[in-house]
């Protein structure tokens, strides 16, 4: 009773706390609201594409079904010829929507079956690209669900159903649309008189746990003045205080900026990073390939049960949420292959969802041959390893070591099972396990908690100065920090305690751990200390111009030049732009050094004069990684890239003899020769 109290103080106070903080219209002070602690905890939901594009429910095979209107607008022969034969050549999208009755829609069986399927939130589309709201929106003239065939609000009624049960509720918003007599002919009303009011409408209506805006792409967000709806979405709406977002909110925004970062069809995105964990993310995507219900699509092209239950396994191990979505038809029901693979889910985490729901990312989130994956308890005293596949009666899982006298248990079966720490990992025997036809088996495994890393500040400019002042933390109480510089050993005798903040006169690399008596060390922290020279940095030079590759960019002439001391860019630059930087990488320890650049767009790294990495082209982000051998001394380095449309990124990697994978220091790095 006492631990139930103290819980739900604690999230009375985290509340409270949202509720008192006042956000600025800047993404800056947006960025520092903290994603509420029921999201990351919830691990899974359920996304509903439905509207107009359900009438003729049709795309070629591997294509997205409500994308129907602008393969129509666009030319594209396989939707033209379909729309001809079923519906006449004549025959004009807005008029699905006399056709769009939902005449068997029944909300309160559908959030039964979300209930039953284990999901704790729900995300409908109010709006899709198409422009139909699925709300009695006065924005839209009349073209919404209300007004027309379904004569009902169908985002209300669902509202009302789903918050009967213990899931929380909210929508998808797109923000441009494909067929607006406003967009994209003049954006600034579309954006003022058109889109924002209307997005105020759902929110105030409906008051939304979660919103997932789309169709950010398009335009920047200080066009379509997203800081200023988020603002006033955390300081004035009715959206309740721990209202969550995602992160597309502009064609700059994705994986920067906004709320949680969103992954579609991507679950092992190149860009993740540990400030994913910290935000949180979320892969959504279809079970079969289409979000919209697409008839043309057969048992084959769905994913199996099997499937789906070991993606959200790993995606929750990584630290991340599966947003699954079902496409309803559009009467109003739910494809028998949809809701069987959600009532298989449910019926998994109704024995699982403890290692699953509320859980953490395990320091290790896989073995290294991928057979077993990883989540901790909050507490991190429980390890819950998932494992595929159990023949024998013995499993060894390697690099985990079990505590105290507690036996381990696979959840659903009541007889504990005993263990031994060997060198090759954790032996559990298995011998007493009844039979079982889990797609996916769980063994809660008792384990020494270990720390949270430590925290570096580095709390003076560092530019032309010949020290700066080190200050290390931990958010845990009791704790002894050690600290060494470029490789020494760190533990607790050999390690520097840290009782003060402090001055370093040298460039380095610092680590750090933390040590209690009970815990588990926390993993090593490292940072580079930089202390700038004159002599050190890069030219870089900037280009303007609409490229497909670097070889476009290479013949355009030069803008303007500078010297800058790493791969950044000017915060002003968002589309058709690019830089060439180039100088000299010094290299202290002759050996192999791995170099890892990601971009979107197209980049090109080149050491000694000659190209590492090729990562050119319009791509959204891509990662690649090469190995060189480098002697000691400077090198010629020289990185090419090019911004088009969209997002911009780019991050520079490297890692080698006693430098762990990180950025490159900005001390490496000299304009000239020696």
């Amino acid at each position: 009773m006492m631990k139930n109290r103290l819980k739900k103080i604690a999230i009375l106070l985290f509340i409270t706390g949202l509720m008192a903080q006042s956000y600025e219209p800047n993404w800056e002070s947006l960025d520092s609201r903290p994603t509420p602690q029921w999201y990351k905890d919830a691990k899974f939901g359920i996304f509903i594409h439905w509207g107009l594009y359900s009438v003729p429910a049709w795309g070629p095979k591997g294509s997205y079904a409500e994308w129907y209107l602008n393969g129509i607008n666009r030319g594209d022969s396989l939707r033209l010829e379909y729309h001809k034969e079923n519906y006449g050549v004549d025959f004009p999208y807005r008029g699905f929507a006399d056709l769009f009755k939902a005449d068997k829609y029944n909300p309160d069986e559908w959030a039964t079956l979300f209930e039953n399927a284990g999901a704790k939130y729900v995300v409908l589309t109010s709006k899709h690209h198409d422009g139909f709201c699925l709300w009695p929106n006065p924005q839209s003239k009349g073209y919404n669900s209300s007004e027309s065939g379904a004569k009902r609000d169908l985002l209300g009624d669902l509202t009302e159903a789903v918050r009967k049960t213990d899931v929380k509720m909210g929508f998808y918003y797109s923000l441009y649309e494909w067929d607006s007599p406003l967009y994209p002919s003049n954006v600034k009303t579309y954006v003022n008189d058109y889109m924002l009011p209307q997005f105020k409408d759902v929110v105030q209506r409906y008051k939304p746990s979660i919103i997932f805006s789309d169709g950010e792409w398009d335009r920047g967000s200080d066009q379509w003045r997203s800081e200023e709806a988020l603002a006033w979405l955390y300081n004035e709406s009715d959206a309740p205080s721990d209202v969550v977002v995602n992160d597309r909110w502009g064609s700059d925004t994705r994986f920067t900026h906004g709320g949680y970062y969103s992954t579609e069809y991507d679950p092992n995105s190149g860009s993740m990073n540990e400030e994913f964990i910290e935000r949180g993310w979320e892969e959504c995507r279809g079970i079969g390939m289409s979000f919209g219900y697409n008839q043309n699509e057969g048992p084959e092209d769905y994913m199996t049960s099997e499937a789906l239950i070991k993606l959200l396994v790993d995606i929750v191990s990584r630290g991340g949420n599966l947003l699954l979505n079902i496409g309803p038809k559009s009467d109003g029901t739910i494809p028998k292959i949809m809701s069987d693979r959600l009532l298989d889910i449910g019926a998994w985490l109704d024995v699982n969802g403890e290692a699953i729901y509320g859980t953490t990312v395990n320091r290790i989130t896989r073995t290294d041959d991928g057979k077993v994956q990883f989540t901790l308890s909050k507490d991190r005293r429980t390890l819950y390893a998932f494992v595929d596949n159990l023949s024998g009666n013995k499993i060894t899982i390697p690099s985990v070591v079990a505590n105290g006298d507690t036996p381990v248990f696979m959840l659903g079966q009541e007889k504990g099972l005993s263990w031994e720490n060997t060198n090759g990992g954790l032996k559990i025997d298995l011998s007493r396990i009844s039979p079982n036809e889990s797609i996916v088996y769980t063994l809660k495994i008792p384990v020494t908690p270990y720390l949270e890393k430590p925290k570096i500040v580095i709390s003076e400019n560092q530019t032309f100065k010949s020290k700066t002042k080190v200050t290390l933390a931990s958010d845990q109480e009791g704790v002894d920090l050690r600290y060494s510089f470029n490789g020494q050993p760190l533990n607790t005798k050999k390690g520097k305690k840290y009782k003060r903040p402090f001055n370093v006169r040298k460039n380095s690399i610092m680590n750090v751990q933390a040590f209690k008596k009970g815990y588990q060390p926390s993993a090593v922290v490292s940072t580079p200390i930089v202390l700038l020279t004159k002599k050190n940095g890069l030219n870089r030079q900037y280009y303007e111009g609409a490229w497909d590759s670097l070889d476009g960019m290479l013949k355009s002439d030069v803008v303007s030049e500078k010297t800058v001391y790493n791969f950044s860019f000017d915060t002003d630059k968002k589309d058709n732009f690019g830089y060439i930087y180039s100088g000299f990488i010094e290299i202290s320890t002759s050996g192999k050094y791995q170099f890892e650049t990601t971009s979107d767009d197209g980049s090109r790294l080149l050491i000694n004069n000659k190209i590492l990495i090729d990562n050119d082209g319009l791509h959204a982000r891509k990662t690649f990684v090469e190995t060189i051998q480098l002697k000691k001394g400077r090198h010629p380095i020289e990185l090419q890239y090019f911004e088009r449309g969209g997002q911009e990124y780019l991050m520079v990697e490297w890692s080698g003899p006693g430098i762990e994978k990180m950025q490159i220091p900005a001390n490496y790095f000299y304009v000239e020769d020696k």
